[in-house]
């Protein structure tokens, strides 16, 4: 009778230990305190041949082609497996032209906290080069006149050394740039008869401390 009280006692003491060690593994989900987060699910997409560019509120998108004629042709939306990203192709563009596409953010705050970090996610398909740029500026207007008076530092990003392969851009240190005004630029530099490389981005984020 004593050993069975005891063999009892040990198993309800295991059951205990091995539900209190499930909890503190469970218990706090990893949190991030974002100064900016976008991931497009809210732009509307096409797909195949229909393109819907990127019209959110703040961002500008826009085509800076010195081509005649001047390529037209924007960042748009696509979706893949429920998934929204941004995309840009020059291989859809009219022959005779090239393409300098930017997407550029909102006027981001980097005033309210510190050790900003921005990352962002990247793939691509069908590569002949690699065409995407990524710069931050601070004295930025928000026109499209304005990208080519404003002051665009280039930022250093991890990019995919393999096609379908969704890359991250690794941690890039925003913490510098003590501004209300931080916009971050996306700039696809590519041509029908050059660089065609289909160029997918999402997951755009600032974390802050």
């Amino acid at each position: 009778m004593k050993n069975i009280f005891l063999k009892i006692t040990f198993v309800a003491i295991a059951l205990v230990s091995f539900t209190s060690c499930d909890e503190d593994q469970t218990d706090i989900p990893p949190f991030f305190n974002y100064t900016f987060n976008e991931n497009f699910s809210s732009s509307p997409t096409g797909s195949g041949s229909v393109e819907v560019p990127i019209a959110l509120t703040g961002w500008v998108n826009h085509n800076a082609s010195t081509s005649i004629p001047a390529s037209s042709r924007l960042w748009h939306a696509r979706t893949f497996s429920s998934d929204n990203y941004a995309e840009f192709s020059s291989f859809y563009s009219t022959a005779g032209t090239n393409d300098v596409a930017w997407l550029i953010t909102p006027a981001i705050d980097l005033t309210s906290g510190s050790g900003e970090i921005l990352s962002f996610t990247t793939k691509t398909r069908f590569s002949n080069g690699y065409p995407m740029t990524a710069f931050i500026s601070t004295d930025y207007d928000g026109t499209t006149a304005g990208i080519a008076t404003a002051t665009w530092i280039p930022l250093t990003f991890t990019i995919p050394t393999a096609d379908d392969v969704i890359t991250s851009s690794g941690n890039i240190d925003l913490s510098g740039y003590d501004t209300t005004n931080a916009r971050i630029a996306f700039k696809y530099t590519g041509s029908k008869a050059g660089v065609t490389t289909t160029c997918q981005l999402d997951n755009i984020k600032i974390t802050k401390n």
